[in-house]
């Protein structure tokens, strides 16, 4: 297996698009970083034909426009694997529109596959066995090493051959209507706002069970957290995770020794000025409430 060919620079991505011209199917994988920022980005965008492997970095160029025809082309078929996030963070990020796709996933599930995971698939079909290891990496940092892009590669590699054996079995079972409509729903989606939602605090488990002036302190640090997060660009689970507001909320440590005893207060608020703004607003959300009490 050659390497991929990595594009990125605005010369090799023309030299890509008269490539991919030549073909009439072509397969696509995006790889993300929604795993660790709060505004999720496309990082990579994976390509294979028949022939070869790509991988553009979209960090590198600044004119993507030329894939963007490419992915509307209804000459070419794209294939992809579980297409919904892909499709959505290419129309975000890049204003791509997709047309002609078919999604081996969808087409799996209509054939009544209970396991529809890539590597799965892959390992039944093709004896090959991916390596999971960089499932959720930073795919936004760089440089990326040779064994990351050779994962990359993988996700893609493999779908041309995959889409063929599984549209045979499509023609057997009288399924391809029912496929086509399921791939034309999948283009169709539009990416939609990210909503915060403030009362959403309550659904975190166990915040029904705590008491009025708990609840009053978890929504606080749920809205500290979304500030953070949107402030720091990283995903709020990685500012406090929903347990570590819950013991918060629960415990309301009274000092810094209190503080640093509740599990799982990260490295980044072991310092005075992070863990002081934290106590300073679980007291005065708690005072608050007293102060409500003794009103009534």
């Amino acid at each position: 297996m050659n390497p991929a060919a990595i594009i990125e620079t605005q010369s090799e991505l023309d030299a890509l698009i008269e490539v991919l011209n030549h073909y009439t199917q072509i397969a696509i994988d995006t790889e993300s970083n929604s795993f660790y920022a709060y505004y999720e980005r496309v990082c990579l965008i994976q390509i294979s034909t028949a022939d070869q492997d790509f991988i553009i970095d979209p960090f590198s160029l600044r004119e993507l426009s030329p894939m963007g025809e490419i992915l509307n082309n209804p000459r070419i078929e794209k294939i992809f694997h579980a297409a919904s996030n892909d499709v959505l963070g290419l129309k975000r990020d890049f204003g791509f529109r997709i047309c002609n796709l078919f999604d081996t996933a969808v087409a799996c599930k209509l054939l009544g596959y209970t396991q529809l995971g890539l590597a799965r698939l892959l390992e039944e079909h093709f004896g090959v066995s991916l390596n999971k290891k960089w499932q959720r990496h930073d795919w936004s940092r760089r440089p990326l090493s040779q064994e990351q892009l050779d994962y990359a590669r993988l996700d893609t590699h493999y779908l041309i051959p995959l889409r063929q054996k599984i549209g045979v079995n499509l023609n057997e079972g009288q399924l391809w209507d029912s496929a086509r409509e399921s791939f034309a729903k999948a283009c169709e989606q539009e990416a939609q706002l990210k909503i915060f939602h403030p009362e959403a605090f309550i659904q975190i488990h166990g915040a029904r069970a705590l008491d009025a002036t708990g609840k009053r302190i978890l929504k606080a640090l749920y809205l500290y957290r979304e500030h953070e997060a949107r402030r720091r660009n990283r995903a709020p689970f990685r500012i406090l995770s929903n347990d570590t507001l819950l013991r918060l909320a629960r415990q309301r440590p009274k000092n810094t020794h209190d503080f640093f005893k509740i599990k799982g207060i990260p490295r980044t608020y072991h310092n005075g000025h992070a863990s002081q703004n934290l106590l300073e607003l679980i007291r005065k959300t708690e005072g608050f409430m007293e102060e409500v009490h003794i009103g009534n």
